[in-house]
């Protein structure tokens, strides 16, 4: 197989489908999306004709499209799906036929088909040469390859889903804070966005822990706990919960004095016991 310029098939043109075809393109590999639109005969013959087919369709149905598939595999073909969470036993159809079988996941929300994959980490996996092969187109697409085994592959998505959708989680709960302080949901994040958008241009230029600001960074147990008071309204338990488990995490990191924040970490145990 020429790793520069294999005939590539992409089943399923949904946003992540869409993006990897639009990507692909730009690194002046073009392929073939493959939708509904196309019909039974058109979506084989393309299938095994190409070097190398993407299963870009929802997570629970790749091995059942594998499965629907499998006669259009073939030795010396590389079968991959994009599934952060799952592993190469999805592809078990397209093993059985001799194909080699990998996985290729960008560690980035694809929030619609014109998301650049340019710059993002892409987690792979597969043989050593399903690996090289990937390896070789994920830095065409100029993204960042990385391994992650099968065996580590559920934690692996359980921390994309962790900064990218608890990112959405914590928003929510921070605008229904701002909320309840007289601000309209649309002012809430709109006066949210800059703050996060600072934090992670922090972040990005020092990193962890330096990145860390306010008062745990300080040891400010007296601020803390004027958070932790007013806390207490009935729709607060939620809430709560999320700033003690993230705060506790807070204490970790910070480098403020031993005491000040043995002082936290204490408040923060406390906090149901001090509701009124």
């Amino acid at each position: 197989m020429n790793r520069n310029t294999s005939k590539i098939a992409i089943l399923g043109a949904g946003r992540m489908g869409s993006a990897l075809h639009r990507s692909l393109a730009n690194a002046g590999r073009p392929s073939t999306l493959l939708s509904r639109q196309q019909t039974e005969r058109e979506v084989r013959e393309s299938i095994s004709s190409s070097e190398v087919v993407f299963l870009c369709v929802p997570d629970a149905r790749i091995a059942s499209v594998a499965q629907h598939h499998a006669d259009a595999f073939h030795p010396g073909q590389l079968v991959a799906h994009c599934a952060g969470a799952l592993t190469l036993a999805e592809l078990a159809h397209a093993a059985a036929r001799g194909a080699d079988v990998g996985s290729m996941h960008p560690l980035c929300a694809i929030a619609s088909p014109e998301t650049s994959l340019v710059g993002v980490h892409a987690a792979i996996a597969g043989s050593d040469s399903a690996l090289t092969h990937l390896r070789k187109l994920a830095q065409a697409l100029e993204m960042v390859p990385f391994e992650v085994r099968d065996a580590d592959r559920a934690r692996y998505h359980a921390a994309a889903a962790l900064a990218a959708n608890g990112l959405m989680a914590l928003t929510a709960q921070s605008a229904e804070l701002l909320t309840s302080c007289g601000l309209d949901s649309k002012q809430a994040l709109t006066a949210l966005l800059p703050l996060m958008r600072s934090a992670l241009v922090a972040l990005d230029r020092r990193g962890l822990p330096d990145a860390l600001t306010g008062p745990i960074a300080r040891g400010d147990e007296a601020t803390i706990e004027r958070h932790l008071a007013s806390l207490s309204r009935p729709n607060d338990a939620l809430i709560r919960t999320t700033y003690r488990a993230l705060s506790q995490t807070l204490v970790t990191l910070s480098s403020a004095p031993p005491e000040a924040l043995d002082a936290i970490a204490a408040s923060l145990d406390d906090i149901d016991r001090k509701l009124p």
